[in-house]
Order: structure tokens, then sequence, then C-alpha cells
């Protein structure tokens, strides 16, 4: 199994990139925001998906490598492909919309408009997604933020601000209520999915 992927990259494509690794090339697939994040030419590494497929009636397999930057991406990523009506395709083009942290905060909030934005994804799927996935990411420790320092909580806010102004909120607006909430809760800081929770309800 791939868990990794460093080499140079010999071609570049909104939808794929070909990198090539001790005279191999490997076609790998990936999101047109990423693709936009990579050099024409160069060194670089990707965090591997990596799937078979046989057909039932030829026999035959099909191997694809789908290419993320960073982990917390690939993590969203599986879990995506695992609700049922998700396929490889929609999950990338899911992830092409926003920042993974970014979705995982539209998906906790409950946020199925963003879902229901990408080509693939209807009311009933969107659903479907949100239904599934909420809990596990509310739980999952990759969105645990260090809490209670000044610098925590900077980020804190920061994240929180940032995934409040992507669902839409005026920034101005936004500053305002995410300073109200942190002024209520100095004491016992949220963390950021809760945060967002309760800017968006006193806005």
């Amino acid at each position: 199994m791939i868990d990794s992927l460093r080499g140079e990259i010999v071609e570049r494509a909104p939808t794929h990139a070909v990198v090539e690794c001790s005279g191999v090339g490997y076609l790998v697939f990936i999101t047109p925001d990423t693709s936009a994040n990579l050099p024409q030419r160069g060194a670089c590494k990707f965090f591997i998906h990596y799937t078979v497929s046989v057909d039932v009636r030829s026999g035959q397999s099909e191997h694809r490598l789908y290419g993320f930057l960073d982990p917390e991406e690939r993590h969203l990523y599986r879990q995506l492909i695992n609700v049922q009506g998700v396929s490889s395709t929609i999950g990338l083009a899911i992830l092409g919309t926003r920042r993974a942290r970014d979705l995982r905060t539209a998906i906790m909030i409950g946020d199925e408009a963003t879902l229901k934005a990408v080509k693939g994804v209807g009311p009933k799927l969107a659903q479907r997604i949100v239904q599934e996935l909420r809990e596990k990411l509310a739980l999952d420790p990759i969105e645990k933020l260090v809490p209670a320092t000044a610098g925590g909580s900077n980020t804190l806010r920061s994240e929180a601000l940032s995934a409040l102004i992507s669902l839409g909120l005026d920034r101005a607006k936004a500053e305002r209520s995410l300073q109200r909430v942190l002024d209520e809760r100095k004491n016992d800081p949220p963390e950021v999915e809760e945060l967002i929770r309760l800017t968006l309800k006193n806005s």
C-alpha cells in the first residue's frame, strides 16, 4: 500500500499530476485547488489514498492514486467516501470547494448548502453527509485545538473567523459577534466548532 509519494512533477493539470519517482511516472488524481498550489515542474510530496477496483465482467483491475498535500485533507477525503453515495470523484469535488478545515466546520454546523453547491451532490446526499459525519468530525482528535493560552486564544479566534467568513458572514459583523461570545466565555473558552455555532446563533 502506498502512503505517500515524493518525486518530481513532470506534468500538471487541474485534475491530475504526473510524478516521476525513481524513473517511474505515477498518475495522481488531485483537486484543482491542489493543482494551483503545485509548481509546474519540480519536487513535490503527496499523501496518497490508493484504490483498486475490479471489473466483474472482464476481471481487469484499475489502480488509482489520489493525492493530497497534507494528511488532514486525505483524512477528510476518506471519511467522505465512506458515506454511501459519495464516489471518489464526488469526494474530490467536495474537497475542491474549500480548505479541509473550513469544510469540516461547514459539515459540523450542518451547512448543507455548501455541499449542495457541488456538482453531483443533491439535497438527500448533502443531508446524509452531515448526518453521518457531523459527530465523527466533532470527536476527531485532529479538530482539537490547544485552549487557554493567549496564543491558543488567537488561533481559536482566527480559525473561527475564517470559517464564518467562508460561510458568507460579513467580516465586521462576524468579528463583533465572535468577540461577544469570547468575552462571555473567557473563563470557559469553547472549542472552535462550538464557538462557530454560538457566534452564528448570536449574529
